[in-house]
């Protein structure tokens, strides 16, 4: 079987603060590749934060998700109809388990491999803490309006972000031994995690650990899993025309 996790994406309402309404040709570029990804593997899995709900004006995460869903078709047609994809909730859009059937983990048994699917968050002190996480949802809050003041916050970070991780700069932690850890208690020998943006692959004991990263924007992250040829790839820059060379 093989498998591809993308994460943490973050479609807005094709407003101020949609990094992909922003950001040239950037839907374009994630609409080919999911159409390059249901011709080329079993599963797609889109591992939470696929949409952005938080930052809306005030209103309720319900009718921002409705937006975002009218705003972007082709991505609600592909989750809703194409059984290849597999939608998880995460800590930004929690309302896709009640308006999508979205679940809170999966895991898939193929093989020899038993494989963890959930976004992350569950394990974040800072989502897991009630006044942490109210903090959290606030400064977001806050962070949504200066973008609409015209304070590029979001694309500054992003930029960092992705100088981070093309040079290596992030480092496994206590997010993904926990995750591990879990993942082993619940028999499965391979965890796959978004949340935290960083594309990684770590193994602790028999357990692999993998991150898919993000595709805001301009980043190109992604995990392919192939169980057949015991293959576990984090792409950094997954480039569908280098793939077709």
């Amino acid at each position: 079987m093989q498998i591809a996790v993308l994460s943490d994406i973050h479609l807005g309402e094709r407003d101020k603060l949609d990094q992909f309404h922003r950001n040239d040709k950037a839907y374009e570029r994630l609409h080919q590749l999911l159409n390059y990804l249901e011709n080329h593997v079993d599963k797609v899995v889109l591992l939470g934060d696929i949409f952005e709900t938080l930052r809306g004006p005030g209103y309720s995460k319900e009718k921002t998700l409705v937006k975002i869903l009218k705003q972007y078709p082709h991505i609600t047609s592909k989750i809703m109809d194409n059984e290849k994809y597999e939608l998880i909730a995460g800590n930004h859009d929690p309302v896709t388990t009640k308006l999508l059937n979205a679940r809170e983990m999966i895991k898939i048994k193929d093989g020899s491999n038993s494989i963890a699917f959930f976004h992350g968050h569950q394990l974040d002190p800072i989502v897991v803490n009630p006044v942490e996480y109210h903090f959290e949802r606030v400064f977001v809050w806050l962070g949504g309006w200066m973008e609409r003041m015209g304070f590029d916050i979001t694309h500054r970070l992003n930029l960092v972000s992705k100088a981070k991780s093309l040079s290596n700069r992030w480092y496994a932690g206590k997010f993904e031994e926990s995750a591990a850890k879990l993942g082993e208690s619940m028999g499965c020998n391979i965890v796959v995690t978004g949340h935290s943006h960083h594309p990684m692959k770590v193994e602790y004991g028999d357990t692999l650990f993998l991150n898919s990263g993000t595709r805001v924007a301009s980043r190109q992250d992604l995990v392919i899993i192939d169980t057949t040829m015991n293959q576990y790839d984090v792409h950094k820059q997954f480039n569908i025309s280098s793939q077709n060379d």
